[in-house]
């Protein structure tokens, strides 16, 4: 429907069209006047009470305006003074520039020019090119200022419209980046306490392990110089190594805590070693280590999961369990990696025990979940306690690589 501005000027100039018919004529019957106001008024009231339907104003408004507009023309035939009597057909031909059909738009104009040139040829009885040829033009030009206008306002509507979604989006984008930085500085904490996690489990593996084996050397050393045992400088000096591998461990760890070199290589050649330090620590204990023929090559971080979780078990037990024999079995297959560590030495039959709550199992678990595999510790049936690490082959590789993303590694 016409703006507020629009319908003040169209009532200024149909009133000014009005008075001048009214006032133009020298001399006016009752039934011409009556006619030509209520035409006028009629034409006005339409006007006032268009409705917008759902593509534009709505067709029967326009058609209302037309039909009221050529009939205005024809009651200059009475003898009302024809001056103004063109306006209002010319008012309405703008308004045909509404209609969503331009083709239908610009026949009902025409279809006004050619009614309000009929009228005029009526009333004075004579065509007159240049008279005709103006009117036309002027309806041309009233008929595209019409279109102009309401294409540029249909433009800006537009414009506001794609400025209000701009906002909306320019406001979506700030609460996603508001939660965005929420989500950041929440993956920060998350990786920072997984990285110090890490790091209490890798100085707990490598660190905690030497610091035993070295303590145990300088308890054997006590007690050899209490006897004078003649072995005493051997053990002084494979303390010294142990001393070594310590501070090397110190090192690594500051330096970021990378995969210790024990590993490289030949993985059973690690466990051999490993299970030779056990030996030379714990003399009153027999260990056996049974490495079952591998038919799947172990990925590097299986193989450290797996090398570190047998360090650990082994070192629960030089200090807990004063076993006399241990087993540590290493099962591989294309599916599954399997540890075992079986001893004969003190159980554990309360959740509080020493293989439950310490920190070397916390590490081992999360080393294992890290992998997508089980670890099962528990006393065996009778005496002695069992640990059992099944880590499946196929997804360790991927897995390990995704936690050590998360881990900040």
């Amino acid at each position: 429907p016409p703006t507020a501005f629009l319908r003040f000027v169209v009532d200024l100039f149909v009133c000014v069209s009005y008075l001048d018919g009214i006032l133009g004529t020298k001399s006016i019957t009752l039934t011409t006047f009556l006619l030509f106001t209520v035409t006028y008024s009629a034409w006005l009231v339409v006007f006032h009470r268009g409705k917008q339907s759902g593509e534009g104003p709505h067709p029967s408004w326009l058609l209302t305006l037309f039909c009221l507009a050529c009939v205005s023309q024809f009651i200059s035939i009475l003898g009302l003074h024809f001056g103004w009597l063109w306006l209002l057909p010319m008012i309405t031909a703008g308004l045909m520039s509404a209609i969503r059909q331009r083709f239908l738009g610009v026949i009902a104009a025409f279809s006004l020019w050619l009614s309000s040139s009929v009228a005029s040829i009526v009333v004075v009885h004579r065509w007159d090119p240049n008279s005709q040829l103006m009117l036309l033009l002027t309806f041309i030009l009233v008929f595209g200022f019409v279109s102009t206008i309401r294409e540029l306002a249909l433009a800006h509507t537009r414009m506001q419209q794609l400025i209000t979604a701009l906002q909306g989006s320019n406001a979506e984008l700030e609460a996603a980046h508001t939660r965005l930085q929420e989500y950041t500085n929440q993956v920060e904490d998350l990786s920072a306490m997984r990285e110090r996690n890490r790091i209490a489990r890798e100085i707990h593996d490598t660190l905690g392990h030497s610091l035993t084996l070295l303590s145990v050397q300088l308890e054997t050393a006590t007690r050899l110089e209490e006897r004078c045992d003649d072995g005493l400088h051997e053990e002084l000096l494979e303390a010294r190594r142990v001393a070594r591998e310590c501070l090397t461990d110190v090192r690594h760890s500051v330096a970021a805590l990378r995969p210790d070199s024990a590993i490289v290589g030949s993985f059973n050649e690690a466990l051999r070693r490993l299970v030779a330090e056990f030996e030379m620590t714990c003399h009153e204990t027999e260990i056996t280590l049974d490495l079952e023929e591998a038919t799947h090559t172990l990925s590097p971080e299986l193989r450290m999961a797996l090398y570190r979780c047998a360090q650990e078990a082994l070192t629960n037990i030089r200090k807990h369990a004063s076993a006399t024999k241990v087993l540590l079995r290493l099962s591989t297959s294309e599916e599954q990696a399997e540890l075992t560590v079986l001893d004969n030495g003190q159980g554990c039959t309360s959740q509080d025990g020493r293989s439950v709550s310490g920190f070397g199992l916390l590490g081992m678990r999360e080393r294992v979940m890290l992998l997508d595999g089980v670890l099962r510790v528990g006393p065996q049936a009778g005496r002695g306690w069992r640990v059992e690490v099944v880590i499946p082959s196929s997804i360790a590789s991927t897995a390990m690589r995704a936690g050590t993303t998360r881990d900040g590694a």
